[in-house]
């Protein structure tokens, strides 16, 4: 009877504990869903306007509109693979550490892109291009040190293949 007392007040304990736990799940799963759809909508706005920025680029064959299109198409990778980071956070309730060294690699190498379309114009003004040589040089650091990191995860995580077989 005494066991089945203390047992009893264990799953009483428990309970709360639990129903926090399960509160907050869904709290965070509403959170996540509520962020996809609104990743989903910015998805639809730049891909306008990359759709407007191809018109415009064939019509003026510029190089920025060029730089501007790539830029814009890389935006909306980033955030392609913030959507597909969410719906793995979904499925497996856990955190994984690939997409966003992925998502930092992107977004790096995008600002690589600006700066280097910098340097041309800031050349064609005239301007000292020092600040801009140390930022890609800076930029050049950090994407050897995400691949690093990226491939160091995938080496220790065991599975190299597992974030690209989705």
């Amino acid at each position: 009877m005494a066991d089945q007392r203390r047992t009893s007040k264990a799953a009483n304990r428990r309970g709360p504990v639990e129903s926090a736990r399960s509160a907050l799940r869904l709290v965070e799963i509403g959170l996540d869903l509520t962020l996809a759809a609104v990743l989903m909508v910015a998805v639809l706005i730049i891909g306008g306007e990359v759709l407007h920025e191809i018109v415009v680029g064939l019509q003026s064959g510029s190089i920025e509109a060029a730089l501007k299109i790539l830029d814009r198409v890389l935006l909306l990778f980033i955030i392609a693979e913030l959507i597909y980071t969410l719906r793995i956070s979904l499925a497996r309730s856990q955190l994984i550490l690939e997409p966003f060294l992925i998502i930092g690699l992107v977004a790096v190498v995008r600002r690589i892109l600006i700066a280097t379309a910098q340097v041309e114009q800031w050349l064609v003004a005239g301007r000292e291009i020092s600040p801009l040589l140390y930022e890609l040089g800076a930029l050049a650091g950090l994407v050897l040190s995400l691949a690093i990191a990226l491939s160091l995860a995938r080496k220790h995580s065991g599975r190299s293949s597992d974030y690209e077989a989705d």
